[in-house]
């Protein structure tokens, strides 16, 4: 049964309510990328599996690469519940490659795993998973009511379930309603259409997809929804990935996903079309007191200060860099753009306190694609 909410038509000097379904009609399936790592994806999967509504809505779409027999008999226990792709493996590449197999390995499966969901399976859109991933409760939920604004707003990129400073810590643990744009492109837990996928399969890099789509040249200015508290965590079996566990201790195993279940078909989300949200955000940023980093890091210590907001300005890569250190936020950037940044602004909640990490537009008029984190930093 689809969620509806009241919208307001006018009729002359009549205004009538009118439902409205934002809930998505058509099967969205479930792409899971696996490997190696069978006790992984048994966990993964029994989770799906757990918290999905419907096998015909959400079909569940196992994508294996590599030749590991353990997988593929965790995959036939799961039997007639999800479908299971096997790819022939290649490693005949150019020896300029040979030093980045596994991320060679990665962009291709990617390739062809999306390939037989567009194009073979002929899908309008797909949610893209890792087997190292915890699922929410309400991630089927997330995901069906904001598919709506990926056909509604060109200006949006994907939907992602993850949040780079999602940490306890660092989030808000409570407000798990809320949802925001931003510039950067998380993945770990992502939707996109099959329009996204006609513009840049053609053009499918051999290696590093993810930082090839970061790129102004494929985001063009696009973005994507992520939400204060993740619908995707983090599982230890992060640690066994391609990148050696980067960022696994020091941030990736503390992300969690949301313990709950929010019904999002009760929530009117065209806030986060983009003038709507535009306004939203500016309206936050304004009302937060603003004080320099000194004072901040002294503020969020006092009991009292608990619920108000804060906003930092930096001017510079390595001042954003020392700013988002004393909050305890990731402080890399791909193409230039901070991790989970909106036009610039990064926020998190630290210690009970909103604060925005804000760019000082008279330094700094847009992200500069050559901001890379120092090697001691």
């Amino acid at each position: 049964m689809e969620t509806e909410r009241p919208a307001r038509i006018s009729d002359g000097n009549l205004t009538m309510k009118k439902t409205v379904s934002r809930k998505w009609k058509d099967p969205i399936p479930v792409l899971v990328f696996a490997c190696n790592r069978s006790e992984a994806l048994r966990d993964h999967v029994e989770s799906l599996l757990k918290y999905r509504p419907s096998k015909e809505l959400f079909p569940i779409i196992v994508s294996q690469d590599c030749d590991d027999q353990y997988v593929h008999n965790e995959v036939m226990e799961f039997e007639d519940q999800i479908e299971y792709i096997k790819h022939s493996v290649d490693d005949n590449v150019s020896p300029k490659y040979k030093n980045f197999l596994p991320y060679y390995r990665i962009a291709r499966h990617y390739k062809l795993a999306l390939d037989h969901v567009f194009v073979t399976e002929g899908y309008e859109s797909v949610i893209i998973t890792e087997d190292d991933l915890q699922i929410a409760p309400d991630f089927f939920s997330y995901f069906s009511n904001t598919r709506y604004l990926l056909d509604m707003d060109p200006t949006l990129m994907c939907v992602t379930a993850w949040n780079d400073n999602g940490k306890p810590t660092t989030m808000d643990i409570t407000d798990v309603t809320r949802l925001y744009r931003t510039d950067f492109l998380a993945g770990l837990g992502w939707m996109m259409t099959s329009r996204l996928w006609k513009e840049i399969g053609p053009k499918w890099p051999v290696m590093t997809w993810d930082d090839w789509l970061r790129n102004p040249l494929r985001r063009k200015g696009r973005q994507c929804i992520r939400p204060e508290v993740g619908r995707t965590g983090m599982s230890f079996h992060g640690q066994e990935g391609a990148s050696s566990g980067q960022f696994f201790l020091k941030y990736l195993m503390y992300i969690e996903a949301n313990t709950g279940y929010t019904d999002f078909g009760k929530i009117d989300l065209d806030y986060l079309l983009p003038e709507n949200f535009e306004k939203k955000m500016k309206k936050e940023v304004e009302s937060a007191i603003e004080m320099d980093i000194d004072d901040a890091v002294q503020f969020v210590h006092f009991h009292e200060n608990r619920g108000k907001s804060i906003r930092i300005m930096y001017g510079g890569r390595l001042d954003y860099i020392n700013k988002a250190d004393a909050f305890e936020i990731m402080h890399d950037f791909k193409s230039g753009v901070p991790r989970t940044a909106y036009n610039g602004i990064v926020t998190c909640f630290y210690k009970g306190v909103r604060v925005y990490l804000v760019p000082d537009r008279t330094r700094l008029s847009a992200y500069d694609p050559k901001w890379i984190v120092p090697p001691e930093a």
